[in-house]
């Protein structure tokens, strides 16, 4: 083989792959509609029936088949709504996974409940359920598992246990539109389930979120509390006949940002398409080369959202190599990988008890001290996966068959190289 670009050899590429996000005529011609109209405001509560922040809701819920999606500022307040609709308090625990964006757990310390931290599934990176059932307990209220980079977490026994215990589910499925699992969509398998639309996932206006739910109960909670606790009287929709009855604050969705998601909503299917296509090429391609392999557990009925394509390797047949040292060598190829998580989120200095002392009742504090040991965790699959784990983007997918065909050929150029990296 050639010699490694990182090393002064030729790069196996050097077109660059899609960029992200991708706008066009259909996000010109939604936002000209706000633009040229009066209505530049969802309404009250966000949820006018004319308002385009309405209409995208109703079409994204049909997407996953669920009866209400209700649109919020972003994905972490999402799940903040979530939790307020579903009456978590102050004290109460709820089951987060260790490797995943930190906004899903400090999500629950910002309405006041203790985050317990749970282990990952070796094989699919999703929350373990076996771990998530050793620590639920009396005051669990809630387990919130993340469909991490796409891939459907094992929501079967999930379900399950949360069944057994009388405790509520929210799926975290910022990284999982339209993913599913034996053909029941991602965000529909709990009592709740939330999303974002920040500017790097596969659907986007920047910034942006939605709560989707098949409970009308539900659905009349989370439309008031993304808009400062209030609920609807007897009289209907006046304004007069709104009571803010519980704390909260404005986490309405923009005119403008719904009409970029109705147009990123018309093209999804066309680029879900691509991105299965080139997923699967990519895959099969990967699965020849030693020491290298796509986080995907086999499962013929599930259908990965591809947010994330990760790739975990085994560093005894990668010269001991960090994640970020093999980066720079696929970087320098052409290929635009990126380390995964440096750490478990626990690890994190937000979740140190000084850091909290402010924010917590003595309580919710206390719990927390008691439930939760960040000396010792007890979550080798997670803190495992930070030291051998590598992401690409999902843009990279909407690219050409031969752009995938690249992304072999520069891992079988380092695989078969590597003592020059040692």
């Amino acid at each position: 083989m050639a010699k490694l670009a990182l090393l002064g050899g030729s790069p196996v590429r050097n077109k660059p792959y899609p960029s992200w996000p991708q706008g066009g005529p259909g996000e010109t011609s939604w936002l000209d509609k706000v633009l040229k109209s009066n209505r530049w405001f969802a309404g009250l509560q966000g949820d006018d029936p004319d308002a385009l922040g309405s209409i995208f809701g109703e079409r994204f819920a049909a997407l996953h088949g669920a009866r209400f999606g209700l649109s919020v500022a972003n994905g972490s307040v999402a799940i903040e709504i979530a939790l307020r609709a579903l009456g978590v308090k102050r004290g109460d625990e709820v089951i987060v996974p260790s490797y995943t964006f930190v906004s899903t757990a400090t999500s629950v310390l910002m309405v006041g409940a203790v985050p317990v931290f749970a282990d990952i599934d070796k094989q699919s990176y999703c929350l373990d359920h076996r771990d998530a059932a050793r620590r639920t307990g009396e005051h669990t209220r809630a387990i919130l598992p993340v469909h991490l980079g796409g891939h459907m977490a094992d929501m079967p026994s999930l379900v399950e246990i949360a069944g057994k215990g009388g405790i509520a589910i929210i799926e975290d499925c910022a990284q999982a539109i339209d993913s599913d699992l034996g053909g029941q969509k991602a965000g529909t398998w709990g009592e709740l389930g939330t999303f974002s639309f920040q500017s790097n996932k596969t659907m986007t206006a920047g910034e942006g979120g939605l709560v989707m739910t098949n409970d009308p109960n539900l659905a009349e909670r989370v439309v008031a509390f993304r808009a400062f606790g209030r609920f609807r009287g007897q009289g209907g929709v006046r304004s007069s006949d709104l009571t803010c009855r519980h704390l909260s604050s404005n986490y309405r969705l923009s005119e403008f940002q719904s009409a970029v998601l109705l147009a990123q909503l018309e093209k999804f299917p066309e680029q879900d398409t691509r991105r299965q296509a080139n997923a699967a090429r990519l895959t099969k391609g990967l699965n020849e080369i030693p020491g290298v392999r796509h986080i995907l557990v086999n499962r013929p009925s599930m259908k990965h959202g591809y947010y994330y394509y990760l790739v975990r390797f085994e560093p005894a047949l990668y010269g001991n190599l960090d994640p970020a040292r093999l980066c720079d060598a696929l970087n320098a190829e052409g290929v635009p990988f990126v380390p995964g998580d440096r750490k478990p989120i626990y690890r994190h200095p937000v979740f140190e008890v000084k850091n909290l002392n402010d924010y917590l009742c003595p309580r919710a504090l206390e719990r927390y001290c008691q439930v939760v040991d960040l000396r010792n965790p007890q979550c080798p699959a997670a803190e495992e996966a930070c030291g051998c784990t590598i992401i690409l983007r999902h843009q990279v997918l909407l690219g050409e068959p031969e752009d995938m065909d690249d992304i072999i050929e520069a891992f079988w150029k380092i695989q078969k190289n590597i003592d020059e990296l040692r």
